[in-house]
């Protein structure tokens, strides 16, 4: 069909489609511009989708992630309470060098460094009951305030 056009009006339906398209080539042509116009807009119709959007699957996964996180907090926040009813250790502690860091004028800094302490912990993966969890705090065991 080289210098065939068909022009159709939008309609949902494929009857109106194939009603209302108008070509303007020979009788012969129509027809095969009709049937490839109405099989085209057939298999758009019966299912044959494209394959998701990056959005619509950046969504999905950020909503999957989010679900997956919730619901290890909840697991974790279960086992807390469950250590913490029986009296199973849900507590720990870690021994924490804590020191200041006042810069001066001049660009140079004075740490004042305080004696180790023992901080209490969780252990779980999640802070819980207001104290960090200790696999967290035993990685961070020097903690650092700049003034």
């Amino acid at each position: 069909m080289p210098n065939t056009i068909l022009t159709c009006e939008r309609v949902k339906r494929v009857e109106f489609f194939v009603k209302n398209c108008q070509h303007s080539a020979s009788m012969a042509s129509l027809r095969t511009g009709i049937i490839q116009a109405v099989t085209a807009l057939q298999s758009n119709l019966s299912g044959n989708k494209a394959a998701p959007s990056l959005r619509q699957i950046a969504l999905r996964l950020l909503l999957a992630t989010l679900g997956l996180l919730v619901i290890a907090y909840g697991a974790d926040y279960g086992v807390f309470q469950y250590r913490l009813a029986t009296k199973r250790q849900p507590f720990g502690s870690v021994t924490v060098e804590h020191y200041d860091a006042v810069e001066h004028k001049d660009g140079k800094a004075e740490l004042i460094f305080q004696p180790p302490a023992q901080q209490t912990c969780v252990n779980s993966l999640f802070p819980h009951a207001g104290d960090p969890p200790c696999w967290f705090l035993s990685r961070h065991a020097e903690q650092k305030t700049d003034i």
